[in-house]
């Protein structure tokens, strides 16, 4: 099988079962004032699947924030394939701790689903609907060059029309609630309008930790904001 080479880290691909959920990037976007706007579009890989995702985030006023994202994450081999998406939004409320740092907490709701089928001497498949309820606390330091910040998304996971012909089907009925802890790193570093954007993720499943997932994330993009052109 091959391996999916992100930014130097190398992570192998997992067929020969399905993966039912894999983490989207947190969307991290350091407001700092009303009327920010972020925009960020990049690439992620995980354990098992490499994706798209684009994300939005702007400061209504000088407290409430908002954010909206999404993520195409996919997989192929020779005699399987899988693919998922997610819609996330949500407010947030922000607040500077001083002159460099600011403190962010959005409460998130995402909806997607996933499918997976295999190919070998039998065609089956397996496709589901899900939808996440999450917290989103962080800090960032931020500058007009570089800005790092550390959060964590503390969600619930629940799976829901599930169907196909997949052997193992009736493991994800009976595991379709999931809580997962998931701490991530952010780094963005570039010019004052213009940022590239690197995050390591890792996601703790408090509810089950052999449930088939993800639990390593990297994505790489690059983050536009749009208030500072203006000035």
């Amino acid at each position: 099988m091959k391996k999916l080479i992100l930014l130097l880290i190398f992570a192998p691909i997992v067929g020969c079962s399905p993966v039912y959920y894999v983490p989207n990037t947190q969307n991290v976007p350091a407001i700092t004032e009303k009327g920010q706007t972020n925009i960020s579009f990049g690439l992620n890989s995980s354990e098992s699947t490499d994706g798209i995702e684009f994300q939005g985030a702007y400061g209504l006023t000088d407290k409430i924030a908002f954010q909206f994202n999404t993520d195409w994450p996919k997989y192929s081999d020779d005699s399987s394939n899988g693919s998922g998406h997610i819609i996330e939004f949500g407010p947030g409320y922000y607040k500077h701790l001083s002159e460099h740092f600011v403190f962010e907490i959005y409460g998130l709701i995402g909806f997607g689903g996933l499918k997976y089928e295999e190919n070998n001497t039998n065609y089956q498949s397996i496709k589901a609907n899900f939808f996440r309820i999450a917290a989103q606390p962080s800090i960032s330091f931020t500058s007009k060059y570089f800005i790092a910040s550390f959060s964590n998304r503390i969600s619930n996971l629940n799976y829901n029309s599930i169907s196909g012909n997949y052997y193992d089907i009736e493991y994800l009925k009976a595991n379709n609630s999931q809580w997962l802890f998931e701490p991530a790193l952010t780094l963005q570093a570039g010019i004052k309008n213009i940022k590239l954007q690197l995050q390591y993720q890792h996601s703790i499943n408090l509810t089950d930790s052999n449930f088939l997932q993800d639990y390593d994330f990297v994505s790489l993009g690059l983050k536009v904001n749009f208030n500072a052109l203006k000035n």
